[in-house]
C-alpha cells in the first residue's frame, strides 16, 4: 500500500474547517478587513488545528512586496559584519522582513540574478562592487542603503548613505601613537585595490597617511603592507618589516585580526609590546579584549549601525523621505600601546 504524499493545507481547507468562505479566511490572515469576533475565532482555531501556512509567494505577487531584503558585503564571515547582521536581522524580523546575506561579487550576471529575486530593498557595504553595478539596484526601483562613499552619494542622490567616520577613527588612532612618541608606524591591510585611487578612497588608509604627513613623519612604502592573500603572508611580511634595518616602532592595522597577526610575529621575534612595538587594530572585535597584551583598537557602534540601517530601509520602502546618517568611532586604549 502506497503512503499518501504530503499535501499543503490550503485556504479552502481552513474555510471548510471553520465553516466560512475562503474570502473570510483571507481577511483574517491579512488582517485587512473587519471580521466579527466569532468568525475570527473559528478561523484562527482552524489555522492552528491544520497548521496552515499562508503562501508567501502568492501573497507577495498580490501585494507586490516580498518582505525580503538583501545585505551585500565583502566578507559576510567577518565578525565585524556578523555583529551588525545580528542586529539587522533582529530588527528586520520585528518589521516583518527576512534578510538574505550575500557576498559581494563584482559580476554583472550575479547582480542581475539578485535584482530578479525582487528584494524589497538592499543594504550594501562593499569595496569590491563597482559604482555601475551598485547603481543598478536603485535604477531597477529597489530602495538602496549604502555604507560609506560620499563621492558616490553625490552622484546618486537616490541612494541613502550610512557614514561611519572611519577617517577620524584612523586619525585618532595614529595620532595617539604619535603622542606617545612612536614615529615609524607600519600600516597593514589585506585589501587589494587595482589602482592608487582605490587606496586614496580607503578612509582608514587616508587617515593614516594624512596624520603622518601632518606630523611631518615618514610616509613610505616600506611601512605599508597590503594586498596580502592570507594571514600567513601578513605574518611573513610583518616579520620581514620587524627585522629590517629601519624597523617600525608601531603598527596600525586595518582590522583587529591583522593586528593580532602582527602581535604573533612580534612575539616570535621576542619583541616586547608596547615597549619595542605598539599595536592598534580597528573594529573592537570580541577577541581584542582577551589578547596578551590586550589589544588597543577603534570601536564601531555596530548595534546602532545595524538597527539604523533597517530603520532607514524600512522607511525608504514605504516611500518616506530620509536623510543620510553618520556614526562616530571611539578609540579604546588598552595594553598594546
Amino acid at each position: 500500500m502506497e503512503s499518501e504524499g504530503y499535501r499543503r493545507v490550503t485556504r479552502k481547507d481552513v474555510a471548510e474547517r471553520a465553516g466560512v468562505s475562503p474570502t473570510i479566511v483571507s481577511y483574517v490572515v491579512n488582517n485587512n478587513r473587519y471580521v466579527d469576533q466569532e468568525k475570527r475565532a473559528r478561523v484562527l482555531q482552524a489555522i492552528e488545528e491544520l497548521n496552515y501556512q499562508p503562501n508567501a509567494i502568492a501573497k507577495s505577487l498580490k501585494s507586490k512586496k516580498s518582505n525580503h531584503i538583501a545585505f551585500i558585503a565583502d566578507e559576510i564571515e567577518n565578525e565585524h559584519f556578523g555583529r551588525i547582521v545580528r542586529e539587522m536581522e533582529s530588527y528586520a524580523y520585528q518589521k516583518g522582513y527576512l534578510i538574505s546575506l550575500c557576498n559581494s561579487r563584482n559580476e554583472e550576471t550575479y547582480i542581475t540574478q539578485m535584482i530578479s529575486r525582487q528584494f524589497d530593498g538592499v543594504i550594501i557595504s562593499s569595496n569590491h562592487l563597482s559604482e555601475e553595478l551598485i547603481y543598478r539596484f536603485p535604477k531597477a526601483g529597489i530602495p538602496t542603503i549604502l555604507f560609506g562613499n560620499r563621492i558616490f552619494r553625490q552622484r546618486h542622490p537616490e541612494i541613502t548613505l550610512i557614514n561611519i567616520d572611519l577617517y577620524t577613527g584612523a586619525v585618532e588612532a595614529v595620532q595617539a601613537l604619535i603622542d606617545k612618541g612612536y614615529k615609524k608606524i607600519l600600516f597593514i591591510s589585506e585589501l587589494n585595490y587595482a589602482n592608487t585611487s582605490g587606496w586614496e578612497q580607503d578612509l582608514r588608509f587616508k587617515g593614516y597617511k594624512d596624520t603622518l604627513i601632518k606630523n611631518q613623519l615618514p610616509f613610505q612604502s616600506e611601512y605599508i603592507i597590503k594586498n596580502c592573500i592570507n594571514y600567513e603572508e601578513v605574518h611573513e611580511q610583518c616579520t620581514k618589516a620587524f627585522m629590517s634595518q629601519e624597523p617600525p616602532d608601531a603598527v596600525f592595522a586595518h582590522e583587529d585580526r591583522l593586528a593580532i597577526v602582527a602581535m604573533s610575529a612580534a612575539k616570535q621575534l621576542k619583541l616586547e609590546i608596547p615597549k619595542d612595538i605598539a599595536i592598534i587594530g580597528f573594529d573592537n572585535s570580541t577577541i581584542s579584549a582577551f589578547t596578551t597584551p590586550t589589544l588597543s583598537t577603534v570601536e564601531i557602534p555596530r548595534h546602532e549601525v545595524g538597527k539604523k540601517a533597517i530603520e532607514l530601509l524600512y522607511k525608504k520602502i514605504q516611500g518616506k523621505r530620509i536623510s543620510d546618517v553618520s556614526f562616530s568611532t571611539c578609540l579604546i586604549e588598552r595594553q598594546s600601546m
